[in-house]
């Protein structure tokens, strides 16, 4: 594989505390450019990130988007040259509300092209479970319009939910516009419909987009990430993921989503998942 991308939250942190140099020591890794995570723009214009990430070889492809934020980002993005805005993933329990969803990501859909981009969905594994025998995931594929709203598939969680990721891509070809590059360990959690949370009940992020926690919070969200092991030691089948998602009508868009440094630093981390790709 020789062009992949990164997305922005597994080093959010170090971002917030040094864009530029943290950017460059990525771009030096070998990634082509990166997915946005919680508007993390560096305090730049548009253009002038367009600019400053062209200077060291990279680009933005894509940004994941909450809802409430999308009307701002519909004006941001675009002077970036991000093609895509995706909906990181929706609270669905119902048969009703899943056929509600995709009628709203269709709208999106509509605001998105409006202004250039395209508007798609990240999937998590509760987006595998059944409503009526049918997939929450099925029934947004197959009520949305192809030409508004792509998916990305994030393979780990579709494994999580004992779904071969390679066989469902296959079964939607042309859909899965981007693919979110992730290993895993067996998920031991038993799967549940995503709920919506309260507002009052979100708790307070910090400035890199990531929930406030004390130390032992945090020290337990860092085990429970650590399913997200080192590519190719997990039970995902890369190689017949990309054989999958290459023989669609569409060049799929690769982006490592690094949820845990399993080498202990996370620029070591991204190094070896940029070799492992090239390698592929």
């Amino acid at each position: 594989m020789d062009k992949f991308y990164v997305q922005l939250d597994g080093f959010s942190r170090q971002l917030v505390h040094d864009y530029e140099g943290v950017m460059e020591k990525v771009a030096k890794l070998g990634y082509n450019g990166i997915e946005i995570f919680y508007g993390l723009h560096g305090g730049y214009t548009p253009e002038g990130l367009k600019n400053f990430l062209g200077s060291i070889g990279m680009e933005v492809i894509s940004s994941h988007v909450e809802t409430e934020d999308t009307e701002e980002n519909l004006k941001y993005l675009p002077g970036t040259g991000c093609r895509y805005m995706i909906n990181p993933g929706l609270a669905i329990t119902s048969t009703k509300e899943a056929y509600e969803a995709a009628q709203f990501l269709n709208e999106m859909g509509k605001k998105a092209k409006s202004v250039g981009m395209k508007y798609g969905y990240h999937n998590h594994s509760n987006d595998f479970l059944k409503l009526d025998g049918k997939m929450i995931c099925d029934i947004l594929i197959e009520n949305t319009d192809p030409e508004l709203v792509a998916f990305e598939m994030d393979i780990a969680w579709a494994y999580r939910a004992d779904v071969d990721a390679a066989g469902y891509i296959r079964k939607y070809p042309g859909r899965f516009e981007l693919v979110h590059v992730k290993e895993t360990k067996e998920f031991p959690m038993k799967l549940d419909f995503m709920k919506p949370i309260p507002k009052e009940k979100q708790g307070e992020k910090d400035i890199s987009g990531w929930p406030k926690l004390d130390p032992e919070a945090a020290k337990k969200l860092d085990e429970a990430l650590s399913i997200n092991c080192e590519l190719g030691k997990g039970i995902v089948d890369m190689k017949a993921v990309k054989a999958a998602a290459d023989a669609q009508p569409c060049e799929p868009i690769y982006i490592v989503e690094r949820d845990y440094a399993w080498t202990g630093d996370i620029f070591t981390t991204l190094a070896a998942d940029a070799g492992y790709l090239r390698a592929l």
